[in-house]
């Protein structure tokens, strides 16, 4: 009898283990067994919708050196009607500080609309907070606007970013998430006129976050990248390129649509309007064009400017060019409130 209660404990025993047990994953590809950590996948778009954004305090501190310096070559004057202030700020995301640039008007008699402004591409070295949009928030600050631009983790006196690469492009959403959630904490913005302005790969950095948000903030976006993820990365490098591997292992182990924008049009309740060039060497109108049927075609508030003869940055001839363009954000902006 004993024996037959000891065999019965040892069959239940194995069973429950055999359940129970932890288990690793395996990735049938490798020549042995690994733990494989899908630690991206709270980056998809579906695990960021459901997380909530992180607000802090907007710290503002001194003038930008580099940007002053630049408006006295350029014989750029920083009054209009009124004078403006610019100053370096910073703020937290996921416990990290980012540097960034905000322009504003010091006297104010009412509630100020603002527009959080996210740059393309940039080299870290000669970076400065700034970079890349100043020029435009100058002119939108002369019309009274707060402009908020970000640097990103890694760049300016922001913190360290990721040293995967994937990683530090997926966060970048979740800065500006958490920018946008900060900004609605100024006491002296108009929360129910915030907007965005974007350029090239800050196109597909706000893209995503109008669809994570689902929110209606108006945007215009200049030349933005909108070739989907991971084309968008694999047609900028070069033949050899270590990049493309990473893609290959991430591609492996996740399913790469749930990262695209492309496929999460229906989120998007903001209007938007493109501007894009002809001449631009890096973006393509036909991608613009893919875009905007896309959008009309479930209903989205869409508009397509192009600019005959003008580059990636919206330089070109007299007329179809930068001041062009100006004049119609800010009065397109101006119409959506």
């Amino acid at each position: 009898m004993k024996k037959a209660i000891i065999v019965i404990f040892c069959i239940i025993s194995i069973i429950l283990g055999y359940y129970f047990w932890p288990r690793e994953t395996i990735n049938p590809k490798g020549s042995a067994r690994e733990i494989i950590e899908l630690s991206l996948e709270k980056y998809d778009f579906d695990s960021l919708r459901k997380r909530i954004p992180i607000a802090s305090e907007i710290e503002i501190l001194g003038p930008i050196k580099e940007v002053e310096d630049r408006r006295k070559i350029q014989n750029s004057k920083v009054k209009s009607q009124n004078e403006f202030e610019t100053r370096e700020v910073r703020f937290k995301s996921d416990g990290k500080w980012i540097s960034g640039m905000m322009s504003y008007m010091p006297e104010r008699s009412s509630l100020s609309p603002v527009i959080i402004m996210v740059r393309g591409y940039a080299e870290k070295i000669g970076y400065y907070p700034g970079s890349g949009s100043w020029k435009m928030a100058d002119e939108l600050a002369k019309q009274g606007y707060v402009t908020i631009s970000l640097d990103f983790l890694g760049y300016a006196n922001s913190d360290v970013e990721s040293t995967d690469m994937l990683e530090a492009r997926f966060h970048k959403v979740v800065e500006v998430l958490d920018l946008l959630e900060s900004v609605k904490r100024i006491p002296w913005v108009d929360k129910s006129r915030i907007g965005f302005w974007a350029h090239s790969n800050g196109g597909q950095i706000v893209m995503s976050v109008l669809e994570v948000t689902g929110g209606q903030y108006p945007t215009v976006m200049w030349a933005p990248m909108t070739q989907p993820f991971p084309e968008s990365v694999l047609s900028t490098i070069d033949e050899g390129s270590p990049v493309k591997d990473v893609i290959d292992e991430f591609q492996r182990h996740y399913d790469a649509r749930r990262y695209a924008f492309d496929n999460y049009y229906q989120w998007i309740n903001s209007p938007i309007m493109i501007q894009q060039g002809t001449q631009d060497e890096w973006v393509k109108v036909e991608w613009q064009n893919t875009v905007v049927t896309n959008l009309k075609g479930i209903g989205k508030n869409i508009e397509l400017v192009i600019y005959k003869g003008a580059d990636h940055n919206l330089k070109g001839p007299v007329g179809s060019g930068w001041e062009e363009a100006v004049v119609k954000a800010v009065s397109w902006y101006d119409s959506e409130w």
